[in-house]
């Protein structure tokens, strides 16, 4: 009798995740993470997953709280004067308002908030209070590259004005 040859198997490899998790495209997927959804008792039997925007505030894990609260207090600041120009609950109090001065109260109260937060930011440190907090980018996507600690000393600086002015 002679000897049999084993074929060898072939590995099927799976997916890490299943499920609909946007189109796929660079721009849907860009700053995202997947999650995977876990039962109580941390399975995952289907291998789903969520995907969850990155905020780069919690991605630096240097910051206090203080200047963590300042950041998030300026990056909500800067998110009611974005959602002000595409309408959002504004259009909506704009028709069932009988007084258009409401829109107008709203408005300037986003405004002013910003204003207000933003006050304490030097202007040599207003690049990178944007760049993270209005534009949730990296601190390691800033240029120059070499000067990353900068950046970082800098924002720090900055956020902890903001708190003092805030009285975090």
């Amino acid at each position: 009798m002679g000897k049999q040859i084993r074929k060898p198997r072939k590995k099927v490899t799976l997916p890490p995740f299943v499920g609909d998790h946007g189109t796929g495209t660079a721009a849907a997927t860009a700053g995202t993470v997947l999650e995977p959804i876990t039962d109580a008792e941390g399975r995952n039997p289907n291998r789903q997953a969520r995907r969850r925007r990155v905020n780069a505030i919690d991605e630096i894990t240097s910051l206090s709280m203080r200047q963590a609260q300042a950041a998030k207090a300026i990056e909500v600041a800067y998110c009611r004067v974005e959602q002000l120009s595409s309408g959002g609950e504004i259009k909506e109090r704009v028709q069932s308002s009988p007084k258009p001065d409401q829109t107008v109260a709203i408005q300037c109260d986003a405004n002013s908030r910003l204003v207000q937060v933003m006050a304490a930011v030097p202007s040599a440190m207003r690049a990178v209070v944007e760049h993270v907090c209005w534009h949730n980018r990296p601190l390691s996507a800033m240029r120059p590259v070499n000067m990353r600690a900068s950046h970082t000393a800098g924002l720090k600086v900055a956020l902890d004005l903001v708190a003092n002015r805030l009285r975090y």
